[in-house]
C-alpha cells in the first residue's frame, strides 16, 4: 500500500464493492488525503476498519453496507466532512455510539437491517442530519428525540419498536432557522411497526401538526420572498415539491383534527373569510384498513359557492408515501397517514377572474378519499383541518 499511495496520492475515490475475501484494510489509507469517497459495500467478510489516524477533510461518502463490522470506532470524529454514511445490512452491528452524532456535516445515515435496539440522545445534536434510514431493525425499540431538520426518516418494518420520543421541543427551537431551510418536503413513515404503543403513536402525530405548521408557514415565507422579485421557473417548482407526509399505524384520525367522519368522504361548512391572506391550506388525514405497501392513494375536492357554482381539484398522493419494494406486504394492519401540501389552490377555475377571487366566494368543501387496489384495503375514518398562520406561534409555544 505503501507504494500505491506514493503513486495515486490525488486518488479521491476507491470502490472494492463485493470484495468477498476482503477482511481489513491498511491504517495508511488515510494518507489519500484527497479521498472522497470509499466503497466498501457486500465485502461480506470486512470487520476490521481501521483507526482514522488524522482528519480527513475531504472524504464525503463511506459505505460499509453488507460488512461484517460490529461497531464505528471512535476515531470516525476525524470524518470531518463526511456528508453520508450507510451501515445497512450490517448484520453485526449492534451499538451505535454518541461519537457518531458530532459529526457535525453528517447529512444521511442508514443503519437499515442492523441489530441495534436503540440510538443515542445524542442524535438530537445533529444538526444537518436531514435522511435517516431504519428500515426493518427488527432489535430496535427506542428512538428519541430526533434533530429538527430531520427531512426524511423510514423506520418501515421495525416490529420491536415501542416507544418513539416525542421532538416537539425541538421542532418548536427551530422554527425560525427552518424558514431558510433547503428541505421543502418531509416524509415520515412507520410502516409495519406493529408495538408501537400509544403514547408513541401520541407522539408520532404530535410532532406531525408541528412538522406541518411548521412547513406550511416556511412555504409561505419562501413564496412571499419570491413574489418580491421578477417570475422565473424556481417559483412553481417550489410550489410542487412543498408537502408533509407521515404515516403510521392506528386507527384514530389526530386529536387536533377539526372535522373528522366515518367512510372516505367529508363534507364541510367553511367560515366566512375562511380563504385569507393567513390561510396556509388544509392538513388531510385518513385511516386505512389493511394497508399495505402496495397503495396508491388519491383525494377529490369538490369546492361550492353559494350560487351554486362548483369547482373539482384532484391528487393523486402516490408520491408522497412511497414504501420500499423490499418491505413485506402487511395485511390486517390499520395506518393513519396524515398530510398537508400547498398547491391546492393553485389551478385556474373556468369562468372565474382568478383562483382566488373563486374561492373567497366558497361556502363547503367536501373531500373524498380513495386507495387501490381496493379489493384488500378501504379508507373507515378520514378528517380536515384548516390551517392559519395566526394559530402557528400557539401550537409552538404550546411545545416548548
Amino acid at each position: 500500500m505503501k507504494h500505491l499511495e506514493e503513486s495515486v496520492v490525488g486518488l479521491t475515490a476507491i470502490k472494492l464493492i463485493n470484495c468477498k475475501s476482503l477482511v481489513s484494510l491498511p491504517t495508511n489509507i488515510w494518507k489519500l488525503k484527497s479521498l472522497e469517497s470509499l466503497d466498501l459495500s457486500g465485502c461480506s467478510k470486512f470487520q476490521h476498519f481501521p483507526e482514522i489516524s488524522e482528519a480527513m477533510k475531504h472524504l464525503e461518502f463511506l459505505n460499509l453496507s453488507g460488512t461484517m463490522v460490529k461497531e464505528v470506532p471512535p476515531s470516525i470524529g476525524n470524518l470531518v466532512a463526511l456528508r453520508k454514511l450507510n451501515l445497512a445490512k450490517c448484520n453485526y452491528l449492534e451499538v451505535v455510539h454518541d461519537y457518531l452524532f458530532r459529526l457535525t456535516s453528517l447529512q444521511e445515515l442508514d443503519l437499515s437491517s442492523t441489530k441495534i435496539k436503540s440510538l443515542p440522545a445524542s442524535i438530537k445534536q445533529a444538526s444537518q442530519l436531514s435522511r435517516l434510514c431504519l428500515n426493518d431493525c427488527n432489535s430496535l425499540e427506542y428512538l428519541p428525540e430526533l434533530p429538527p431538520l430531520l427531512q426524511c426518516l423510514k423506520a418501515n418494518g421495525c416490529t420491536s419498536l415501542k416507544t418513539v420520543s416525542s421532538s416537539s421541543t425541538a421542532l418548536a427551537q427551530g422554527w425560525e432557522e427552518y424558514r431558510f431551510y433547503r428541505g421543502l418536503y418531509e416524509k415520515h413513515s412507520f410502516l409495519n411497526c406493529p408495538k408501537l404503543d400509544e403514547n408513541a403513536r401520541s407522539n408520532i402525530m404530535g410532532d406531525a401538526q408541528l412538522r406541518i405548521m411548521r412547513m406550511a408557514t416556511a412555504s409561505k415565507f419562501k413564496e412571499d420572498k419570491i413574489e418580491e422579485t421578477s417570475y422565473d421557473s424556481n417559483k412553481e417548482s417550489l410550489r410542487k415539491r412543498s408537502f408533509v407526509a407521515i404515516r403510521c399505524c392506528g386507527n384514530e384520525i389526530p386529536n387536533w383534527f377539526s372535522h373528522k367522519s366515518e367512510g372516505c368522504s367529508i363534507k364541510i361548512e367553511l367560515p366566512r373569510d375562511w380563504f385569507s391572506t393567513d390561510f396556509l391550506g388544509f392538513a388531510l388525514s385518513f385511516v386505512v384498513v389493511a394497508a399495505t405497501r402496495c397503495m396508491e392513494i388519491g383525494c377529490k375536492y369538490n369546492f361550492k359557492t353559494s350560487n351554486g357554482e362548483s369547482h373539482e381539484v384532484s391528487h393523486y398522493l402516490y408520491n408522497l408515501f412511497p414504501t420500499d419494494s423490499t418491505l413485506p406486504i402487511v395485511e390486517d394492519s390499520n395506518g393513519v397517514f396524515v398530510w398537508w401540501y400547498n398547491n391546492v389552490f393553485e389551478e385556474v377555475v373556468k369562468g372565474a377572474e382568478s383562483p382566488t377571487a373563486f374561492y373567497k366566494l366558497v361556502t363547503e368543501v367536501n373531500v373524498d378519499f380513495a386507495v387501490s387496489p381496493e379489493l384488500f384495503q378501504k379508507v373507515e375514518k378520514c378528517g380536515i383541518c384548516l390551517l392559519y398562520g395566526k394559530d402557528a406561534e400557539m401550537i409552538k409555544q404550546r411545545a416548548l
